[in-house]
């Protein structure tokens, strides 16, 4: 099938290709916030610490099954290769967003929670 009589990209494909850094963004700011409270409150070490794993993890269950779900849709043939690599360059994001969540979101738990 010619470019010519290929089927644009439908718009939603294009607001899932930014979807896996807005949840990246919203598990930091409600990160920060939670530890921000925790400390301001004086919340026991481990409750907090618990608190922030719990949510961290929540995020990145929410990237995996993203991604699981978009690696199970093959793209659509009737697209052609706008299609293809939507799907190849959704993949690439939500990959990267997930492995971001757990290198940068991640890492600060194994700090001291409250200084």
């Amino acid at each position: 099938m010619s470019a010519a009589q290929s089927r644009p990209v439908p718009p939603g494909r294009i607001w899932t290709l930014g979807l896996g850094f807005v949840i990246w963004c919203f598990a930091l700011s409600l990160l920060y916030g939670i530890h921000a409270i925790g400390c301001a409150f004086a919340w026991p070490s481990a409750t907090l610490r618990w608190t922030l794993v719990l949510v961290l993890a929540l995020h990145c269950a929410a990237l995996a099954w993203l991604w699981l779900r978009e690696r199970r849709n093959p793209p659509d043939a009737a697209q052609g290769a706008a299609g293809a690599f939507m799907h190849w360059a959704i993949t690439g994001t939500l990959i990267a967003a997930l492995v971001s969540a757990v290198l940068v979101l991640g890492a600060p738990l194994l700090l001291q929670t409250c200084v």
